[in-house]
């Protein structure tokens, strides 16, 4: 068995976790050019490559090289490398390390349009180099191992090159064709393959089948599903010859939604899944509200701190605070914390029993779920929110109606009791299972495949 994702978004890193907490660790392969996946995940573009040697420690942004006298500077976002006050380049960090990595160089013109990007991956080698047109589109990537290029992708044509050492020049005619190449060239094991999109990962099952190889799909569906279900979808359940042969969805209100959507003899096609969390204890209960933010637009602070006196509000930033946010010190159960740091970002969600999304704008590091994994009660006005998946319906408030945000949280706060009631409610609506039954559930819709 395989686990093909198109990406490594949240939602194939929620399943593959899934996947492992419940005794699954068959490989995975991401679609998409990551230079940071997990040991056990690979990338067909990282692949051909060569083993990476030493620490997992990424190129912090000031070690880009760049010309002598240049300039490299940097905050908590993004970095940028100038000569004389031009900017000559932007660094794009790699999100998820939060800690300014480099995942890509953008050199621009004295335009500012970008016209070559350098990718980096964990270990702080240049792995590609794509060169950009006129309105920064992707012309050609190429890939490197050291400086010996064995991967070209002409964006324009579809066309990709594969060179190897002491083997013939491969042509591919576009993607597809060569994921399938690699695929069998890696050896995997190709009889039943979890995939998690209608897009590239569904154009290989079917690819597969088209060329006879044999096996039993599973999509794991983990979109939203609206008034009808997606056009793949539907070819799905009217191609009994193909591959995919099951739907699971781990949302418990999607995968309602998707057998009111279709036809009684074609239920047998859907199955419920869910998801296992990895949640943390909390011992102590305490009256700290957090919130994390990169704005000073954060929904009805004010009245919220005025009107819950017994309520410490600690809010964070990533990067110096605005004048009208620092004025807040003027509050006695205030504590602003600036250029915050991860450890104490991770102290925050561990002593804090309520996170406040109220921050208008970008979520910050995912912090939702994070505080969702902590145990915290997370409360949200519907226009702030920024992943209702991790929120129980009770605790999202209309515009306006912060009184009944503050009436919520005394509620919460009245007694211990109250506050593991709505801990409860939030885990109910996540869809968490427990190992066992998400074990069962994939099992059966690989058809007994073994881990």
């Amino acid at each position: 068995m395989l686990n093909v994702f198109d990406s490594y978004s949240r939602e194939s890193q929620d399943l593959l976790h899934s996947m492992k907490e419940s005794g699954f660790d068959h490989p995975t392969v991401v679609l998409e050019p990551n230079g940071f996946l997990p040991d056990g995940v690979e990338s067909p573009f990282i692949y051909f490559l060569g083993q990476a040697k030493g620490e997992k420690r990424g190129r912090y942004f000031n070690e880009v090289p760049v010309p002598d006298f240049w300039e490299v500077s940097g905050d908590n976002s993004s970095g940028k490398v100038t000569y004389y006050g031009q900017e000559k380049a932007r660094i794009v960090y790699h999100a998820a390390s939060y800690k300014r990595i480099v995942e890509r160089l953008e050199w621009l013109d004295d335009k500012g349009q970008v016209v070559m990007i350098e990718h980096y991956d964990q270990y702080g080698r240049k792995i590609a180099v794509t060169t950009c047109g006129d309105q920064g589109q992707y012309l050609v990537t190429t890939y490197f191992e050291g400086d010996t290029e064995r991967l070209t992708e002409n964006h324009q044509t579809g066309d990709l090159i594969l060179t190897l050492d002491h083997q013939p020049m491969r042509i591919f005619k576009n993607r597809l064709d060569y994921f399938v190449f690699y695929l069998e060239y890696r050896g995997f094991d190709l009889d039943g393959l979890v995939y998690n999109t209608l897009a590239t990962s569904f154009s290989i099952s079917l690819q597969l089948g088209n060329k006879g190889i044999k096996g039993r799909d599973v999509l794991v569906w983990q979109e939203p599903l609206h008034d009808s279900l997606p056009g793949n979808m539907q070819l799905i359940l009217k191609s009994p010859e193909i591959r995919t042969k099951k739907i699971l969805i781990p949302q418990n209100a999607t995968y309602h939604r998707a057998l009111q959507l279709t036809s009684q003899d074609q239920h047998s096609y859907f199955g419920p899944l869910g998801y296992l969390y990895d949640f943390k204890v909390k011992d102590d209960i305490r009256k700290d509200a957090f919130v994390l933010t990169n704005s000073d637009q954060i929904e009805a602070l004010t009245y919220l701190v005025e009107n819950l006196p017994n309520v410490t509000f600690r809010v964070a930033a990533l990067t110096e605070m605005s004048a009208s946010l620092l004025s807040m010190v003027r509050y006695p159960n205030v504590v602003l914390y600036q250029n915050i740091s991860q450890e104490r970002i991770k102290e925050l969600l561990k002593v804090s029993s309520i996170y406040l999304d109220i921050n208008h704008y970008a979520e910050v590091q995912g912090i939702v779920r994070k505080a969702f994994e902590h145990q915290q009660v997370i409360l949200a006005f519907s226009h702030t929110l920024h992943d209702r998946h991790f929120l129980a319906q009770a605790n999202i408030f209309d515009q306006g109606k912060e009184a009944d945000m503050v009436a919520r949280i005394q509620e919460i706060y009245q007694s211990v009791d109250n506050y593991r009631e709505a801990v409860a409610q939030q885990i109910a609506q996540s869809s968490s299972v427990e190992p066992a039954v998400f074990k069962a559930r994939l099992q059966e819709g690989i058809g007994g495949h073994s881990e």
